[in-house]
């Protein structure tokens, strides 16, 4: 089966890799998993054997009659639709516990799915095979050009529990680039997950200009106090947003909701 460029799929045949993958995914046996992008099923196929439930998405019809041949356990269920058109309510259960999401993700599409997974707190896990230049910008630093709106939202929401790399000999096609996998479980907050991540949004809107200036160009509402917690707290009006650590962002948030 010959891969899709346009769908970016690169498939992976390093079967030590796919054990130790397999093997990262947390309380797998007694986990829902949702995932996407399932390619001819080389996770798949050992996922299904080991969780409680599958429930695979693929957007290439070719994908689906490999799969539905490969994969014949009755707790795997495969839906042929693109993850962007896909409301999670169509596939979540009200029943379903400890859902976690299983992900290959192509790279032209990786952030947008990494947050649809990011606003329903009912994902316990991310887990995705990502090219290594989206994961050094998930772990990047304060203060570094990759340092923004991705790095803040995840390290908000999950924990790093496991980083596997993967180098580009483990798939076919051979991708230019290497590639890692993490696992990363969601911790408890105790404030609005979508007022928060769309402050972030907004806070990274304008690359290498202040917060201040990147949040009244986008027009948020609660500026003004943004300015205050600055002034109160003796943080220089002029800071840029990538400058500022996640713990911060957090207060910040914390203290315009309490106004």
């Amino acid at each position: 089966m010959l891969a899709k460029k346009y769908l970016g799929q690169n498939f992976l045949i390093d079967q030590n890799k796919i054990n130790l993958i397999v093997n990262s995914i947390p309380n797998i046996q007694n986990s829902i998993i949702i995932e996407v992008g399932p390619g001819t099923g080389a996770l798949t196929k050992p996922l299904s054997e080991k969780a409680k439930k599958v429930i695979a998405i693929e957007i290439d019809f070719d994908m689906i009659k490999i799969l539905n041949e490969k994969i014949t356990n009755k707790n795997f269920t495969l839906i042929n639709k693109d993850i962007l058109d896909l409301d999670w309510d169509e596939i979540i259960k009200s029943d379903y516990k400890n859902i976690q999401f299983v992900s290959n993700l192509p790279y032209y599409i990786s952030t947008k799915i990494m947050f649809k997974v990011a606003y329903d707190d009912r994902f316990n896990s991310m887990s995705v095979m990502l090219q290594k230049e989206l994961v050094d910008r998930i772990f990047s630093k304060t203060n570094s050009k990759s340092y923004g709106r991705l790095t803040v939202s995840i390290g908000t929401l999950f924990n790093l529990e496991k980083k596997i790399n993967i180098p580009a000999g483990c798939f076919k096609p051979q991708p230019k680039v290497d590639s890692g996998f993490i696992v990363l479980s969601r911790k408890k907050i105790d404030f609005d997950l979508e007022k928060y991540l769309f402050f972030i949004k907004c806070s990274f809107s304008m690359k290498r200009k202040t917060l201040l200036n990147s949040l009244k160009k986008s027009n948020f509402k609660k500026y003004e106090l943004v300015k205050k917690y600055l002034e109160e707290n003796k943080i220089k009006l002029n800071i840029r947003s990538e400058e500022i650590e996640i713990n911060e962002f957090i207060k910040i948030f914390k203290y315009i909701n309490k106004k």
